[in-house]
């Protein structure tokens, strides 16, 4: 039998392979960036315990989303990504992540990371952005299960805009509003894109709305009570509503997936006797 020790080190160098498998697939290689992003936001939430604690955390999960998207870029520079087919979920590691680390870094009373942050994210998501954009225009379409990754299109005037009234305070200036208004022309280019969209079965890869919807819904709620609208209550709770709809669907077609895969049909009854 091998020792332990080699086994373990057998093991550990399997998950660093995976790690840089993962890291180089050309097609899902983006998704790494949620890991950071989910930690980030959390340490954000919990600063009203401990603002020393969430920044600790914060530096952390900021770290490791700065490692993922400098390998990422760095390992399509090299122009791995030629022969696949753009979209715009390589924008979530590049541009989204650093305008969430920019926002929770205005949270922890970070300015400094802040503004860095936001200049990372803005950068490169005008630089891939139009690249991704082009692509997409002039290239064949996408295959249809990948077609949910359209509605990330969203994410960075949501994700941006939020990280700029996050750093003044939640207010709207030119900048607040004109990230207000690209959010509402893309969420409408997506509506015009639902019937391409449609999935003819449910697989694990509809979790990406979840992120276009709460980024979305985040920021329409910052506008709308930073612009004192009428019925601005009436409105946010409707955006909450929807937004709890989505998610209870993502998560009640899930078990419904799983439940179905973990327990197939059963025979029919006059075969159970035999």
């Amino acid at each position: 039998m091998r020792p332990k020790s080699l086994q373990g080190r057998a093991s550990a160098g399997a998950r660093w392979r995976n790690l840089r498998h993962d890291l180089r697939h050309p097609g899902q290689g983006f998704t790494l960036a949620y890991v950071p992003i989910i930690g980030m936001l959390i340490a954000g939430h919990f600063s009203r315990f401990g603002i020393a604690e969430a920044r600790w955390a914060y530096a952390v999960f900021v770290t490791v989303a700065t490692l993922i998207a400098a390998r990422l870029l760095a390992h399509w520079l090299t122009g791995a990504l030629s022969a696949a087919v753009l979209h715009p979920g390589y924008l979530l590691p590049v541009s989204s992540a650093p305008f969430v680390a920019s926002a929770t870094a205005s949270t922890l009373r970070l300015p400094g990371v802040a503004d860095a942050a936001f200049a990372v994210g803005l950068l490169y998501w005008l630089a891939f952005g139009a690249v991704i954009l082009g692509s997409l225009v002039t290239r064949d379409p996408l295959p249809r299960p990948a077609r949910p990754a359209l509605t990330v299109l969203i994410i960075p005037p949501a994700t941006g805009g939020i990280a700029w009234t996050a750093a003044h305070k939640g207010a709207f200036d030119a900048v607040g509003h004109g990230s207000a208004g690209t959010l509402l022309f893309t969420v409408l280019i997506v509506a015009f894109l639902l019937p391409e969209l449609y999935q003819p079965s449910f697989h694990p890869g509809l979790w990406i709305f979840v992120f276009p919807v709460t980024a979305s819904t985040n920021f329409a709620i910052r506008w709308i009570h930073a612009s004192a609208i009428p019925a601005g209550s009436a409105f946010t709770g409707i955006l909450l509503a929807g937004a709890t709809m989505v998610l209870g669907l993502l998560a009640g077609a899930t078990v419904y997936h799983r439940a179905r895969r973990a327990f197939p049909e059963s025979a029919p009854l006059s075969h159970r006797h035999r």
